[in-house]
């Protein structure tokens, strides 16, 4: 937990990085990283990653910020919370600002590196992988989302007995097919449910998806999908 007033703040640091952009980037590229910066800033400021409840009441109740109190070695801390859940989440975007959100961050990271603002190497090293799967994966899911919608447009189940809202968890994939764990339910895994061949070569264990899941004659079979992230 940082003490104290940091050099630096985080909103000193994303001003730096951006202009030291300037330099090499295009007008319109460079919106593009003050934008995700933004959505970083965002995050940061709506869930106080690595705080706790009274922390946020105390610095908040003087009129101060996440970023504007805290310095750059929260950053990588950070970093899990906006790819893994505010991205995909909270964010309603294209593919493009997806991979943008990744490509950002991991550069923002290597440049917190290059500058030696964080002392934790393999806090750093860990948020610029996390970061770089992010700008793969993250509009990777967005197509599943758009393959799963158009796929039960077709197939949507007419009988059932049983209905899961939830968020699941896919725990096995075979060509065609996945398995998922409900996340709140308290069912156990379901499966295996029929997806197209796409959709199963697309998906990874771990990841999540949101939507309904209905126990049919056949078996179990999504009847809607609300979002997919890594």
């Amino acid at each position: 937990m940082s003490k104290g007033s940091p050099k630096k703040t985080i909103d000193h640091v994303f001003e730096e990085f951006l202009d030291e952009q300037k330099a090499r980037l295009s007008p319109r590229t460079l919106r593009k990283y003050d934008d995700i910066l933004d959505l970083f800033r965002s995050c940061l400021e709506g869930y106080w990653p690595g705080h706790d409840q009274e922390e946020y009441n105390r610095i908040t109740a003087t009129g101060g910020t996440f970023c504007g109190t805290f310095g750059p070695e929260e950053l990588p801390g950070g970093v899990d919370e906006f790819l893994g859940y505010f991205m995909p989440h909270k964010v309603i975007a294209g593919k493009e600002t997806m991979k943008a959100a990744g490509t950002v961050t991991k550069k923002l990271m290597k440049w917190l590196t290059e500058k030696g603002y964080v002392e934790d190497a393999e806090a750093l090293e860990m948020a610029e992988e996390r970061a770089g799967d992010a700008a793969r994966e993250l509009p990777a899911a967005r197509d599943v989302v758009d393959l799963l919608e158009a796929y039960l447009d077709e197939h949507a189940p007419e009988r059932y007995s049983q209905e899961i809202e939830d968020h699941f968890t896919i725990t096995r994939i075979e060509p065609g097919k996945l398995w998922l764990g409900p996340l709140t339910s308290g069912d156990s895994t379901i499966g295996p449910i029929p997806v197209p061949r796409e959709v199963s070569r697309m998906c990874k264990e771990g990841w999540d998806i949101s939507g309904a899941a209905v126990k049919t004659p056949k078996g179990w079979r999504l009847m809607e999908v609300w979002n997919v992230s890594p």
